[in-house]
Parts: C-alpha cells; sequence; structure tokens
C-alpha cells in the first residue's frame, strides 16, 4: 500500500466535510487574498464616502467620582480641588463610559489622484514598516539555525522514546504541543514515531498517531518557549490597539504564562481522549492485531531510524548547557543593579533622537501634540526579546552542531541562518500584500469606523466579557475553516476585533489568547491544514483505505475536549485575574 494519498481517499467522507474541502480548496492563497483585500477596501472606502457614510468617534474614558472620607465629606488636594476615584462596577474593575471625540469620520477615498500617488509613494514603506516585519526575521535566525542543525528533531525523538509506557501519551502530546517552535518538524517527525512506539508497546499505533497529531496541531499556539508567531501577534495586535490608543504596546511576552500553563491542560486533555475515548475505540473495532501484539517489521525500523546516538545524545547535552548558560547570562543582565538590562530605558537611536510618528500638520509644527512615540519607554528587558530569542537559540544550536558535526565551517553556520530565513520567504512574500491591505485600510480610516461603530455596539449590548471571550473564540473558529494560517487570520481579525473589544475593557493580550485558542483546536480536524496529508498517508499504513473522513472522525473528540478545557483554562484565568505573562494583562483601562 504506498503511503501517498490518492484524491479518492483523500476525498472520502461525508458530504459536509467534502464540501468544506471543496471550499478551503477554492479559496485564493494568502498573498492573492490580501491583495483583494486591499483592493475591497480601496472600493469600500470609495462607495462610503460617495454615501456620505460618518461614524462619530469616541474616547473610552474611565468614570471618576470625587473621593469621600468616612463622615461623607469631599477629600480635596492642597489646592482646594476634589480628589478624584475611579467608580468601580461589580467586578470590582472601574466603569468606563465613552465621549464624544472629535467631529465624525468619513471615508477617505483612494480613488483620487492624490490617493493613487500615496498608494505608489508608499508601497515600499507599507511592507518595511510592518511592525512584525523585523521581529519575525530576527527570531527566526536563530531558531532556523537550530533547526537546520537537528538540535530540535533530536530533542523530540529524545523525550518520545524515554517516556516511561504509562506516561507515553501525556509526553507525546506535550512534546507535540512545544514543536511549533520548530516549524513543521513536528508534523513530519512526531506522527510516524509515536504510531511505532504505541506498536512497539502493544498499544493502538493509530492512537499514538492521534495523540502527536493532536499535540502538534491542536497545540500549535500552546508551548513552553516564545516563537516567531509570538512576535508577529504582539506586534499586529499593538499596531490595531494604537488605532484607539497611540500609546498601547504589546510585548510578544504577553501570552508566555499563558501558554506554558496551557500545555498541562492540553497534555492532561489529551491523555484522556486517548486512553479514555480513542484507544479503547479503535481496539474495539480492531480485526487483525490484538492489543498486545508486537510492532512489525516496519515499526521496528522507524523506532530504529529515530533513535539518537551517542553522538546526537552529547550534541544534545552540550545545547542543554550552552542554553542553561545563555539564560543565566540575561537573567544576570536583568536582575544585576546597573546591568545593561535592568530598569527602565528608552530606545534611541544613533543620534540620540527618538523615533516620532504623527500626522502631516504636526509634522510641519501645526499641532504638535499630535506627535507620539514611536518606542515608548519600559522596562529595557521588554525592549530586547527578539534579540535574547535569537541568541538562547543560536548559541545552543550552535553548540549541537559543533558536538554532532553539522557545523564546521562558517559556511555551514551561514547557510543555517539562511536556511531560516528561506523557510519565512513564503511569509514575507504573504506580508508585502498585508503591508498595503493593513494601510490602505489605515489611510481609508475605516479601521477606525469599524473599531468605533462596533466598539459602541458592545458597550450598548452590554455582554458579560466570559460570553464575549467564547464568542470571539468561536468567530476565530469559524474562520479557521475559510483560511488557513495563523498569521493570515490575525493579521485580518486583529485591525477589526481588537480595538472593539478594547471598548468594553478587554485587553489586546486577552483577545491574543483567545485567538490562539480558536486557531488552535480546529487544526486537527480542518481541510485546510496542508499537513493533514502527511498524517493521513501514515493513518493509511496502519488502516488501508482510510480517507479524509476517516482522520477527521479519528480527530474530532480531540478538538471538542480540546476546546472545552483549554476556554475553561481562559475562563477560570480571567477570574482569578492574574496577567497572562509578563506584560500581558487581562483587561484594558484608557488612561486617566
Amino acid at each position: 500500500m504506498s503511503n501517498t494519498p490518492s484524491p479518492t481517499s483523500a476525498r472520502t467522507g461525508n458530504g459536509i466535510l467534502d464540501f468544506i474541502e471543496w471550499l478551503g480548496n477554492k479559496i485564493p492563497e494568502p498573498a492573492v487574498l490580501f491583495a483583494l483585500f486591499a483592493a475591497i477596501v480601496v472600493v469600500v472606502a470609495a462607495i462610503g464616502d460617495a454615501a456620505g457614510w460618518k461614524v462619530q468617534p469616541v474616547q473610552p474614558k474611565v468614570q471618576l467620582v470625587e473621593k469621600k472620607d468616612a463622615s461623607g465629606n469631599v477629600v480635596t488636594h492642597a489646592d482646594g480641588k476634589p480628589v478624584m476615584i475611579p467608580v468601580l462596577g461589580a467586578d470590582g474593575r472601574p466603569e468606563i463610559i465613552l465621549e464624544k471625540k472629535g467631529d465624525p469620520i468619513a471615508p477617505r477615498t483612494l480613488l483620487t489622484s492624490e490617493g493613487i500617488y500615496w498608494m505608489f509613494s508608499s508601497m515600499l514603506r507599507n511592507f518595511t514598516h510592518l511592525p512584525a516585519l523585523g521581529l519575525i526575521f530576527v527570531s527566526i535566525l536563530g531558531i532556523g539555525l537550530a533547526e537546520k542543525f537537528g538540535m530540535f528533531g533530536a530533542a523530540m525523538r529524545w523525550l518520545a522514546q524515554i517516556a516511561p509506557k504509562p506516561l507515553l501519551t501525556p509526553i507525546i502530546v506535550m512534546v507535540g504541543a512545544n514543536s511549533s517552535l520548530a516549524s513543521d518538524a513536528g508534523y513530519i517527525i512526531l506522527p510516524p514515531l509515536a504510531a511505532a512506539l504505541y506498536a512497539a508497546m502493544g498499544r493502538s499505533p493509530i492512537a499514538g498517531l492521534a495523540a502527536a497529531f493532536s499535540g502538534v496541531a491542536g497545540g500549535f499556539c500552546a508551548g513552553f518557549s516564545l516563537n516567531a508567531s509570538d512576535t508577529f501577534m504582539a506586534g499586529q495586535a499593538q499596531q490595531a490597539a494604537q488605532i484607539i490608543d497611540p500609546a498601547r504596546d504589546v510585548l510578544p511576552t504577553a501570552n508566555w504564562v499563558f501558554k506554558g500553563v496551557s500545555v498541562l491542560v492540553l497534555m492532561v486533555a489529551g491523555w484522556l481522549v486517548t486512553d479514555k475515548i480513542v484507544e479503547p475505540r479503535l481496539l474495539a473495532a480492531e480485526k487483525n492485531k490484538s492489543p498486545g501484539a508486537p510492532a512489525d517489521a516496519a515499526d521496528q525500523k522507524t523506532i530504529h531510524d529515530m533513535s539518537l546516538s551517542s553522538v546526537e545524545k552529547r550534541g544534545l547535552l552540550a545545547a542543554l548547557v550552552a542554553m542553561i548558560a545563555v539564560t543565566g547570562v540575561f537573567l544576570a543582565l536583568i536582575f544585576m543593579p546597573g546591568a545593561p538590562l535592568h530598569g527602565q530605558g528608552q530606545q534611541t537611536l544613533a543620534n540620540g533622537h527618538v523615533l516620532m510618528s504623527g500626522p502631516a500638520t504636526a509634522l510641519k509644527g501645526e499641532g504638535t501634540n499630535a506627535l507620539r512615540l514611536l518606542e515608548a519607554p519600559g522596562h529595557r528587558w521588554a525592549h530586547v526579546i527578539v534579540p535574547m530569542m535569537l541568541f538562547v537559540f543560536l548559541i545552543p544550536g550552535m553548540a549541537y552542531g559543533i558536538v554532532v558535526g553539522t557545523l564546521r565551517t562558517q559556511k555551514d553556520f551561514v547557510d543555517a541562518m539562511q536556511s531560516g530565513v528561506k523557510s519565512i520567504v513564503p511569509v514575507l512574500t504573504i506580508m508585502f500584500f498585508l503591508g498595503q491591505f493593513v494601510e490602505y485600510f489605515k489611510y481609508t480610516q475605516l479601521d477606525r469606523m469599524l473599531a468605533y461603530a462596533g466598539g459602541q455596539l458592545l458597550v450598548s449590548a452590554d455582554l458579560p466579557i466570559p460570553l464575549l471571550i467564547v464568542a470571539f473564540i468561536l468567530i476565530v473558529i469559524a474562520g479557521d475553516f475559510a483560511m488557513s494560517g495563523l498569521m493570515s487570520k490575525f493579521a485580518v481579525m486583529a485591525p477589526i476585533f481588537v480595538p472593539m473589544f478594547m471598548f468594553v475593557g478587554i485587553s489586546p493580550e486577552l483577545m491574543m489568547a483567545c485567538y490562539r485558542i480558536g486557531d488552535s483546536v480546529v487544526n486537527v480536524v480542518t481541510p485546510l491544514n496542508s499537513y493533514a496529508l502527511i498524517v493521513l498517508a501514515v493513518l493509511q499504513k496502519y488502516k488501508p483505505g482510510a480517507g479524509l473522513g476517516t482522520q477527521i472522525a479519528l480527530m474530532l473528540p480531540y478538538s471538542v475536549v480540546y476546546f472545552l478545557f483549554w476556554t475553561a483554562l481562559l475562563l477560570a484565568w480571567y477570574m482569578v485575574g492574574a496577567d497572562l505573562g509578563p506584560g500581558g494583562p487581562l483587561t484594558y483601562t484608557p488612561p486617566h
């Protein structure tokens, strides 16, 4: 039986699944999609301008009242002015009111002489000034090098093979949930290895395959480490948040703690589904092998091929020592008084100047209050998260490469770094068109108009925040069946939903956490997951004739349980009120 799925087998399934697959295949490539979105913005702005559409901008403000002492007297400052304090709602948070701000906003059409000139003259800047561009490029240099030299693949194989039999399932799921750091290595290495390990232990290999795939795909946005997607999401969320709050910053570390705890929750959920639902069902239906049947020759060969050599083991040890050393150096630079990364700081250019932004009138000296800092002051360590990510993976990756012999010359070093860059060439292509769409959206003022209109609608609806959290997760899940790719969907949703939800006190960081859940839990069942066919090929080895419908039926319990467990975790997190990570508040409170 060939491991390559045929078109017929890939299309096997019920009518709705076939329709979803057909519809997904009709959606344009992400680069083309963003080009179409940019064109739609041009058309909508022109129609809105001609129709006289206007939206009244509002400013979210904390409602203040005079502070009174125990006797009911107003407390005053030394100058006699009353002390004002926030009005707290039933949930203990400051209540936010909306105040009118300025004149109504109308769409700004691009179909004018000035608009067309702007589109051409700003084309390069629209791409190069994307906040996520530099973040992704720099972070992928170290991650790509470590992946090229084989450090990530060796680590996954080692963890999977040392797992005790009773803990094999949770460890497989945990490794999978952390594999997004290594790009597509998790999809290629872990499912066939897990299937072979389960067969060698007398368990259903399909159950091992399902557990591994659920961790890699269903836990894609979880993980103990920061990666390029964190930097991308932070950049997009910050740009969206600044639509209504120009001083708002979003850090790549904002969801770090939540991501780590999510791994543990998904590990338990995957363990439960595999051992209590999926494997018993498979064993009950199995006709050819008994539960205690030994692995066949192909399974044994897979395990043998995936085993670590003594050199690879030494390489992993060297990488671990290097990572501990690099992390220790950075911790010392952060916590030692007087160290370069200790305390507060302000980023500057080489000449000591700071980057400012504002409308042309402000830059000409007319209304200079509109100028704002592009790089706000803050904790010094927060300004160097991406360079830290570079070295935390670059140095251990080099240590591993030197020990195993994949790093011998400077050419090996450069080639490895370039391999990481090559892996994001499709992303760079997408980001060129994404940059045009984002800036067209901003130029036409449709971003602000939609944010204000949607924000006022949410405030007037007065829905409970937990309900809004669940609603947004479901919106992302629905979007996952229409558009694949974490970055593509978030780039479309962030400019609309992030500022809109800020009006009701939901922080951009909480929106990012919601998005992580919605984007991940259906990765195991959506036909738009391009790696699903790789897993299908392994599935067909153990179950000839299996098709896409078989695979979706196998994985559906993981999707449902992951959604329930992960969403429950976020709701509980919100109730507790703890930050989602360094610089990751749950709520947004306007300056007051």
